[in-house]
């Protein structure tokens, strides 16, 4: 049992779904919201080291559909949308105001995201590893481009999918969501391994694919998969260059990034474009890392920030 939890609970947002929270740490200090990756990932205990609950008051949860929500791995009623009003109803249910608002990958997207639709609410971004839907950041990751680095874990991917279907990354990847939704539950995990297994091979700038497939091999990938090709496939409910198309609303909340210059998930440009449209409010901080968190360079400078500003 965590001492630091404060609340915990399942909070009914409609549509059939209910989102898992806690609220964690100072109940006296300025709140923030966790924002987990994916889509369908979950926020865990991990996420809690870049916090010092003696300071922070942090708001994590579980999106719909996700980790200890239930019902789990349904896409139903499951949209960017959908998301963010599930926020907002949380924020609602705690008695919060204003709160910072603190993501990385899927998480910085459904950052944005939120802010966009409520900027009131929200004193400060920071975010990690920035993904702003655009479609060639998600063909960069489902073509295949970083291939030229990582040949033999391309290889291993694309060699599920049959040549018919590899015309550009949405084929790819609609080829994979099939498989995935496989009624054959042997089909369905092996394609969802192997899919959680290409990206997670991005991640790190700690190369080992032996590791990386043991890792992966451990964890029930269906909530991963299912989610990121719904997403990925459905454009993420946003039109095409949303986030910065809109970025005008939020530019006076001010905003730290920290990206990996070694990220193959998300590449960096996403970050440096997202700076370039925000302006002055924003802190960008390239470090010797690649996608996670839980990296050496990328936790240090996540924590930091987070102390000093949070």
């Amino acid at each position: 049992m965590d001492r630091h939890i404060n609340n915990r609970g399942h909070l009914d947002v409609g549509d059939g779904h209910k989102i898992y929270f806690e609220d964690w740490g100072n109940p006296k200090a300025s709140p923030s919201f966790y924002l987990h990756g994916g889509p369908g990932g979950h926020f865990s205990d991990s996420s809690k080291l870049l916090f010092d609950p003696t300071k922070h008051r942090v708001i994590f949860h579980d999106q719909r559909g996700c980790g200890q929500s239930t019902p789990y791995a349904k896409t139903e009623n499951n949209t960017s949308q959908h998301l963010i009003r599930d926020i907002e109803k949380l924020r609602t249910h705690l008695g919060i105001e204003n709160m910072n608002v603190i993501g990385g990958s899927w998480g910085s997207t459904l950052s944005l995201l939120y802010t966009i639709s409520h900027p009131e609410r929200v004193k400060r971004l920071i975010m990690w590893g920035v993904y702003l839907i655009r479609q060639f950041e998600t063909d960069y990751v489902n073509e295949g481009y970083p291939r030229h680095t990582f040949p033999e874990a391309w290889s291993r991917f694309i060699a599920l999918v049959p040549k018919e279907h590899r015309k550009n990354g949405d084929s790819i990847m609609k080829y994979y969501a099939g498989m995935i939704r496989s009624k054959d539950p042997k089909v369905a995990k092996l394609h969802a391994d192997e899919w959680t297994l290409w990206e997670y091979t991005l991640c790190s700038i700690d190369y080992d694919l032996r590791r990386f497939e043991a890792d992966v091999m451990e964890e029930d990938n269906t909530s991963v998969a299912l989610f990121e090709t719904h997403y990925f496939l459905n454009k993420c409910f946003v039109p095409e260059n949303y986030i910065l198309d809109t970025i005008h609303k939020i530019k006076h909340i001010p905003c730290s990034v920290i990206q990996g210059r070694f990220d193959f998930c998300t590449p960096p440009i996403a970050a440096y474009d997202l700076a370039q449209a925000y302006g002055k409010n924003l802190n960008l901080q390239f470090t010797n890392a690649g996608h996670m968190r839980t990296e050496p360079e990328n936790f240090a400078a996540l924590r930091a920030t987070i102390l000093a500003t949070c």
